[in-house]
């Protein structure tokens, strides 16, 4: 292998601590107290929206849009949905919790490989956040489905990757995440190499099965 395409949130970023942090940070502002179960509701809704999003049902904007608003809506809370979603993106841009062991495998990979980021999200937001965490050195580019108008697992998102990458051999290139229906379909998809990153060592029973697959980042140097 020559080049790794990375994914960013539950691969590297604990998307849970950093999405939680950020609306608690919120709350504080809008004078909003958020229960156990509203946060749980917030996960399973969230989830939901960008699958609908990696399926093309909906826009990216939606998500931003709407999930802060039927959340509320559905609680009872007397505050504006939108302004909510301002505020908690303004916050999450400088959330950097990180999953175990990230700084050594970004640091193991970028000596070795050409590592680039593959992200469904904001451009502007990753950059913050991979900036804060000190990992934006390590990596030779970003592609955020913002900027390049579509999103993973469509060939139309890593078309546009090997595209601006050029001279990659497709036969040397690999991706590393941990949704199943977004990096590795998406790598299926581009005709890569794949490998899984399943810490809760979950059962894949979707038909997308990754090339390799590991519970912890430091297995990678079994791979790679």
């Amino acid at each position: 292998m020559k080049t790794i395409l990375l994914d960013i949130d539950d691969t590297i970023f604990d998307f849970h601590n950093c999405a939680k942090d950020s609306i608690i940070k919120s709350s504080e502002e809008f004078g909003i107290s958020f229960s156990p179960k509203m946060f749980d509701r917030y996960f399973e809704q969230n989830w939901k929206l960008w699958g609908d999003y990696e399926k093309g049902l909906i826009e990216r904007d939606d998500i931003f849009n709407i999930r802060f608003p039927i959340l509320f809506a559905e609680f009872n809370i007397k505050a504006d949905g939108i302004e909510f979603e301002n505020a908690f993106q303004r916050h999450f841009m400088n959330t950097c919790s990180i999953v175990d062991g990230a700084n050594e495998f970004i640091q193991y990979l970028s000596n070795k490989y050409e590592v680039y980021i593959v992200s469904n999200s904001l451009e502007k937001t990753q950059r913050s956040r991979l900036k804060k965490a000190g990992f934006d050195k390590y990596f030779k580019d970003i592609f955020v489905s913002d900027s390049v108008g579509y999103q993973k697992p469509t060939k139309e998102f890593f078309n546009y990757c090997f595209d601006k990458l050029k001279n990659v051999n497709k036969s040397q290139t690999i991706i590393i995440g941990d949704s199943l229906s977004s990096d590795i379909q998406g790598g299926i998809n581009a005709g890569i190499k794949t490998c899984w990153f399943n810490p809760n060592k979950k059962v894949n029973k979707t038909k997308y099965k990754a090339d390799y697959e590991i519970s912890s980042l430091k297995e990678i140097k079994n791979i790679l």
